[in-house]
């Protein structure tokens, strides 16, 4: 493929005696010329007018509308991952509380079963000292019982019952 601009070429003139050391032009020079037509602009005579138009009159309505439905599904979508976020993190924070607290419950689960057992442990120690011979205790016996009369319920209805007037409260700072 040839370097040369086609207006490069159209100015050279044919060959002759007097023009062979101008034609033997290096290909850095012939690009140099290039570039120096290439800047130069063809038609500088032209001006682009600018028309005074509103911004309704240079969008179509149904490009409008779409442009409407870009802008608010990236509104919607915008929300829809910050929903989604915050559920999430719901999730995970409510996973790490329930975890939390179901250890607690199996420590206060492990620590009954322990209470109950030292219980039953003392209830059985109390019991083989009991029946020791040793602690001065005897087996009950129902003649030995003692019994208590009973009192009558007029009786505890018809005595007074004294008010206890309240004392009067110690004066206390506001400040407390």
């Amino acid at each position: 493929m040839n370097a040369v601009p086609r207006s490069v070429i159209k100015n050279q003139r044919p060959h002759s005696p007097r023009t062979s050391r101008s034609s033997r032009l290096t290909n850095s020079q012939v690009a140099k010329q290039s570039t120096a037509t290439r800047m130069q602009p063809i038609n500088s005579a032209k001006k682009v007018a600018k028309l005074n138009l509103s911004s309704h009159q240079l969008v179509p309505i149904w490009l409008r509308s779409l442009i409407f439905c870009k802008r608010s599904s990236d509104f919607v979508t915008l929300l829809l991952v910050g929903a989604t976020l915050a559920v999430y993190s719901w999730t995970v924070y409510s996973q790490q509380q329930w975890a939390k607290e179901y250890h607690k419950l199996e420590t206060l689960q492990r620590d009954e079963r322990h209470l109950t057992k030292t219980n039953e442990v003392l209830k059985n120690q109390l019991a083989q000292q009991a029946e020791s011979p040793a602690t001065g205790m005897v087996v009950p016996n129902p003649a030995q019982t003692i019994f208590l009369p009973q009192v009558e319920e007029n009786q505890v209805q018809n005595t007074p019952k004294q008010e206890a007037k309240p004392e009067p409260a110690a004066r206390i700072p506001l400040g407390y």
